[in-house]
């Protein structure tokens, strides 16, 4: 058991300090939300980004309880395939490097000669929460985790639209800027056991004509055997680099490293 809950600790860890953030949320207590008229999805044109290759350096921070770790991210992405990433910084994160992709994620220290392996069913059963590759690569970027579709609720308020989406034991709620059509937020709720994931995008920069959040947040909640657990992260991009030619992706376990 003990060796589970390391293994699971250090998946939240590395998976914290790749996808990133910290919990914000715009109060509207002790507002009276008024809407308009209901919308459907072909009334919206919701900007995502579009690219077949990107390569992302940032700064991140990963917070748990009493105590914040930071680093350097050397990021790239095939759309809707791969998320590789390279991780620099303070010790435990120095020589860590991982790849995402539709199925599993792996990750790899250089400075410990270990590896662990995951498939996004095990991480998604420890946490008590639906985690895959499509909601990874939407954090990153700023697009919306599930695309829209005629099913969804759409309503415009205060200059946002707030699309509901509810996808099995899912709540998903959108908010996406009325002028710029960037999604802004996103609230995800499992409704069965309160889990939570919550995310805010902001500082948008021009990316070959298009806009991209630099600076995105996000706090994961959850239940486990000791209570409800809080993972904050934060990410800060430095620049972006959209190409259509195709970026490598090295990875490979040396034959010497322990499982983990």
């Amino acid at each position: 058991m003990t060796k589970k809950l390391n293994k699971v600790k250090s998946f939240s860890k590395l998976f914290g300090i790749l996808i990133l953030s910290i919990l914000i949320l715009q109060s509207c207590s002790k507002k009276i939300a008024v809407f308009s008229k209901s919308y459907s999805a072909k009334d919206l044109n919701i900007e995502k980004l579009d690219f077949d290759y990107l390569t992302i350096k940032s700064k991140i921070a990963f917070k748990e309880t009493h105590k914040t770790t930071k680093a350097t991210a050397l990021i790239r992405i095939k759309k809707d395939s791969v998320i590789w990433f390279n991780l620099t910084g303070a010790l435990g994160i120095q020589g860590v490097r991982g790849i995402i992709t539709r199925d599993s994620v792996k990750i790899l220290n250089k400075v410990d000669k270990t590896y662990y392996l995951y498939d996004f069913e095990e991480v998604s059963k420890e946490f008590k929460f639906p985690i895959d590759y499509r909601l990874i690569q939407s954090m990153i970027v700023g697009d919306m985790p599930k695309p829209l579709d005629d099913s969804n609720s759409i309503k415009l308020n205060n200059g946002r639209y707030i699309i509901k989406q509810n996808i099995e034991n899912i709540k998903i709620i959108n908010f996406v800027n009325q002028q710029s059509m960037k999604l802004e937020e996103v609230n995800v709720t499992e409704v069965e056991t309160d889990n939570s994931l919550k995310l805010l995008y902001k500082d948008f920069k021009d990316v070959n004509g298009q806009g991209l959040p630099f600076s995105i947040f996000i706090s994961l909640m959850h239940q486990n055997k000791f209570g409800e657990l809080e993972t904050q992260l934060n990410i800060d991009h430095i620049r972006a680099e959209p190409s259509d030619k195709p970026l490598r992706f090295p990875f490979s376990i040396p034959k010497k490293y322990e499982a983990k």
